[in-house]
């Protein structure tokens, strides 16, 4: 009955959420609370009779249903068997869904053993979780540890770091490791993440040189290139065309 229930009261919610956002009439409230099978069926065959609006809906109730069932087995895995391996597995699915105090938790209980007390993969994954969490100077003081290691110098982790001290009041500081990122050809996430730090320092030149450099690569890519860093080319095209208005509302 549970596993019949829990799917129905995600559902209502997600109505209720839906009702409350497009300030709904108050019937519908009492129809989706009341009879919530039938009353969810209704509201979503009023609101969202076109079939890709159905689509997209189902794939979001699909996701946290899914995510939810699999955070659920992790959980039991680490019951089971309570090793490293397990805990980061799960620590990663708490992040995923922004349960940030226990991910970090759990990240920091990992490294606490004596073989893994230094493991730079885990320091990293926690300097994330930190970061996510606003943690700003719990993210420092980890990133100061990882400095000398080679996987630290490219990695998402090093972005976070950089944010970090511009966060801290260290902009200067920040620069000089994005910068460092800045490598043509490669690292696409680190370097839009300097572009949106040279906007939001106001250094407009450096700004439009870097992006004028993102977007020949773009225009130089392979077909197989352009598709593995589809995502990636269309967000930092959507960030030059702002960009580019911004200037031209100057």
């Amino acid at each position: 009955m549970v596993g019949l229930y829990t799917p129905l009261l995600i559902l209502q919610a997600i109505c209720l959420y839906h009702a409350y956002r497009n300030r709904a009439d108050q019937y519908w409230y009492w129809l989706i609370v009341l009879v919530p099978g039938i009353g969810c069926a209704f509201y979503l065959a009023h609101n969202f009779y076109n079939r890709n609006n159905i689509q997209r809906l189902q794939q979001g109730l699909n996701e946290v249903v899914n995510s939810n069932y699999r955070i659920e087995q992790l959980e039991k895995q680490v019951q089971f068997v309570d090793n490293v391996a397990n805990k980061t597995l799960l620590a990663d699915a708490y992040v995923a869904v922004g349960r940030l105090p226990e991910a970090i938790a759990l990240y920091k209980d990992c490294l606490s053993g004596a073989f893994m007390a230094d493991d730079p993969a885990l320091r990293m994954k926690l300097m994330e979780a930190y970061y996510l969490h606003k943690a700003f100077d719990e993210v420092l003081a980890l990133g100061r540890l990882l400095e000398s290691e080679k996987t630290f110098k490219n990695s998402q982790a090093r972005i976070a770091y950089a944010w970090s001290h511009h966060y801290t009041g260290q902009s200067e500081a920040a620069g000089v490791i994005f910068a460092d990122l800045n490598r043509s050809f490669t690292n696409y996430d680190h370097r839009l993440a300097y572009c949106h730090f040279l906007r939001e320092t106001g250094q407009r030149e450096k700004l439009q040189e870097l992006v004028r450099e993102l977007m020949t690569e773009i225009l130089q890519m392979s077909p197989q290139e352009r598709r593995h860093h589809r995502s990636l080319s269309g967000n930092i095209r959507a960030f030059a065309k702002t960009t580019q208005n911004q200037d031209s509302g100057k």
